[in-house]
């Protein structure tokens, strides 16, 4: 199961990390509260927006490719944040989480380029190795938001798991608290210092298929290990449209090209599943 802990930003700029962390636990104060985030980290991402005053459109739809789990681009002065539903939900939230980071990054003018050009998270850069520093702080971040040290702190505490003596069915547990992937929880462990490396080496060496069997077994993180796919949602762009029109807003030829528009996007959707 890869080399996650050598290509981490803790394992490779532990300065940066503690500097990523701190604008986790601020962000999370000013845009998340003190709950686990789970699925909640897609209205996060929209309050942020709205709170930047952001144009943030936010689509999901079932890309029939397993390894492209989300990209965020700028258009025309909107963010676009697409999200492959047809992957777990445990990514899609991860995937959510990282693109946040480059859209934080891009508000706040500490790189705009990276999504003004377009940014791609796939599953090479989520689980192994991230393509650029940004990539790097942005896996970083989204673990440090999903899964942040206090009150991971507080959940091992509740649930007695004990520091080296942590089984995969213990990971499966904070899978299910805090609905991320099996590899970013033991990285997550060994950042928060609840793990060696060794015992997080000896858990990422455990064969993927025997992890699935475990959560079927269990049950745990099961509801995160299933897709959306059924979900296609394109973000406000429908419901302005047809609010537009039912107010008579719209001239019959802005009508047609914003329907033109909207079938565009549909099409590339389809081009890129």
């Amino acid at each position: 199961m890869g080399n996650i802990l050598e290509e981490s930003l803790f394992g490779k700029q532990p300065k940066q990390f503690e500097s990523i962390n701190a604008l986790a636990k601020a962000f999370s104060v000013n845009y998340c509260g003190s709950t686990i985030i789970r699925d909640s980290i897609f209205s996060i991402a929209e309050n942020y927006a709205r709170k930047r005053e952001l144009t943030l459109e936010v689509l999901r739809y079932p890309f029939k490719d397993d390894e492209l789990w989300a990209f965020t681009f700028v258009k025309k002065g909107t963010i676009f944040l697409c999200v492959n539903s047809g992957l777990a939900l445990c990514k899609q939230i991860f995937a959510v989480a990282h693109e946040l980071y480059h859209i934080h990054c891009y508000a706040e003018d500490i790189d705009p380029s990276t999504i003004a050009s377009g940014s791609l998270l796939d599953s090479k850069t989520a689980d192994d190795t991230a393509k650029s520093q940004e990539d790097l702080e942005a896996n970083a971040f989204a673990g440090l938001l999903l899964m942040p040290d206090g009150i991971l702190d507080e959940q091992i505490k509740l649930y007695g798991i004990a520091a080296d003596k942590i089984s995969v069915d213990d990971v499966l547990i904070l899978m299910e608290l805090f609905a991320l992937p099996y590899k970013a929880v033991v990285l997550r462990l060994v950042e928060n210092h609840d793990m060696s490396n060794s015992k997080a080496k000896e858990l990422l060496e455990c064969d993927a298929d025997y992890v699935s069997e475990r959560i079927k077994l269990t049950g745990k993180a099961l509801k995160w290990q299933q897709n959306s796919k059924d979900l296609s949602y394109l973000g406000s762009l429908l419901d302005d449209m047809e609010y537009n029109k039912e107010q008579e807003l719209l001239t019959e030829s802005r009508e047609k090209s914003d329907m033109e528009y909207l079938e565009k996007i549909r099409k590339g959707f389809l081009a890129e599943g």
